[in-house]
């Protein structure tokens, strides 16, 4: 039996860690926009919108950790052009909101 103190101590995360959870997180993102975009069904955009904001705050935490201020800003960015697609989801909106993610994937493989 292990005693208290005795065991192994979690490793911390390393920078490398959170830059792959943020690929893996604008990943499924850019998929559920793109099924969003598809779906004709609202109850399947309901459920896409959740995984989008799920996936949203997940980007937000894993940027927070990185403490890069270009990848911020682009989280930043990325927030409100999200926000102003789910109110109206036309070309130009979806366009702004997917050249933001390509750009945030961009910055995050710079810093790798």
């Amino acid at each position: 039996m292990t005693k208290v103190g005795e065991g192994k101590i979690p490793e911390e995360p390393t920078e490398a860690t959170y830059r792959a959870a943020l690929n893996q997180n604008v990943a499924k993102f850019q998929n559920a926009l793109e099924s969003y975009q598809e779906s004709t069904d609202s109850n399947e955009k309901v459920r896409l919108k959740e995984i989008m904001n799920q996936q949203l705050g997940l980007i937000k935490s894993s940027i927070q950790e990185i403490k890069r201020s270009g990848i911020y800003n682009q989280d930043v960015k990325v927030e409100t052009d999200y926000q102003k697609f789910i109110a109206n989801p036309s070309a130009e909106n979806t366009a702004a909101l997917e050249h933001d993610l390509q750009t945030l994937k961009e910055y995050n493989q710079l810093g790798s």
